[in-house]
């Protein structure tokens, strides 16, 4: 049997995050701490992002609070899958419950210990919007990082595609940049970018999301052939649910931008894209330490399977006042 507490958590970005959705000052969610009958403890998160179709946080809290007091690891697999952030959260949290705890100051939690050691050219940085973007990159490429996402469509086409040929000039080899439109384009604007993509062959690794998820499949069978820049979706595949319609649809015509922490159940996402030849970057929600290493471990599974092995989309820490990313889980669970 099995014991949940949970606490609320607020990461205030240094500067608020500008997209297509609106201007974004902090990210909020829940840590979850589960303790088996022997006292040990594992972590888990739920970080929805309502905008990508999930549940909203007022509802993931609701949910925890009406969960039984005691429960068993199985009943996890009962939850709704209009749930997607808990069904991660519950399932990543209780992945560990039967191995032997670590030794810890308390000697009764068992901590993720250090994030997984990637190296910067395996991680794309995220640029800010506008004109920042244009200084903004030199900084993540001393550091080692090669591949870069700006998000584009929170200002107008035309300012927009006048910086985008001043940040590709600018940016040295080799160098890819992944554009994210968050939906927020329309159709004669999405095709204005594939066009200008396509005037820069090489540097350019993706268009990402350029229309809203009910806009963006009968789109792409029409104009996006005309392009060879690729398109990646992102809001249209939130959650495995959504990944297996698409994919039935598109198989590998585009690029499919996943983030774990709202997918759903990680064995489930683990299972299909084993079982299908997709090309997928695992990319974060924004995530507190807790959540990014259980999906930082699913993208390393996949990568043994085979999947390519594109950059993944975690190149977030610099965008938080805090200093999580230094803290293992049991230190992140005391500070909140």
């Amino acid at each position: 049997m099995m014991q949940l507490a949970f606490r609320p958590y607020g990461r205030p970005f240094r500067q608020p995050l500008h997209t297509a959705h609106g201007l974004w000052p902090q990210r909020e969610g829940l840590i979850l701490r589960f303790v088996d009958e022997s006292g040990q403890a594992s972590f888990g998160e739920i970080a929805p992002l309502p905008q990508f179709g999930t549940e909203t946080l007022a509802q993931a809290r609701a949910f925890c609070q009406q969960w039984p007091k005691r429960f068993l690891a199985k009943q996890i697999l009962a939850i709704a899958e209009t749930l997607p952030a808990c069904q991660f959260g519950f399932a990543a949290g209780l992945r560990g419950v039967s191995h032997e705890s670590a030794n810890s100051a308390s000697g009764s939690e068992r901590p993720y210990g250090r994030l997984a050691a990637l190296a910067p050219i395996d991680v794309c940085g995220l640029l800010p919007t506008g004109q920042a973007a244009l200084t903004a990159w030199s900084m993540l490429w001393e550091r080692g990082h090669r591949t870069f996402k700006w998000k584009i469509g929170v200002a107008a086409v035309e300012t927009e595609l006048a910086l985008f040929q001043r940040l590709v000039t600018a940016l040295p080899e080799p160098t890819q940049l992944r554009l994210d439109a968050n939906g927020g384009l329309t159709p004669a604007e999405a095709v204005l970018w594939l066009t200008a993509c396509d005037s820069v062959a090489g540097k350019v690794e993706f268009l990402e999301q350029p229309l809203p998820p009910d806009r963006s499949l009968d789109w792409l069978s029409t104009a996006a052939p005309d392009f060879t820049t690729a398109i990646a979706l992102d809001e249209s595949v939130a959650t495995v649910h959504q990944l297996e319609q698409v994919y039935q649809r598109l198989g590998n015509a585009v690029v499919y931008v996943v983030k774990p922490a709202i997918a759903g159940f990680p064995h489930r996402l683990l299972d299909f894209c084993q079982r299908h030849p997709l090309d997928v970057v695992i990319s974060s929600a924004l995530e507190t330490p807790v959540g990014r290493h259980a999906a930082l471990h699913l993208a390393q599974q996949l990568w043994a399977a085979g999947i390519p092995k594109r950059a993944l989309g975690f190149g977030v820490g610099q965008w938080f006042v805090d200093d999580w990313d230094t803290l293992d889980e049991v230190a992140l669970w005391q500070n909140l």
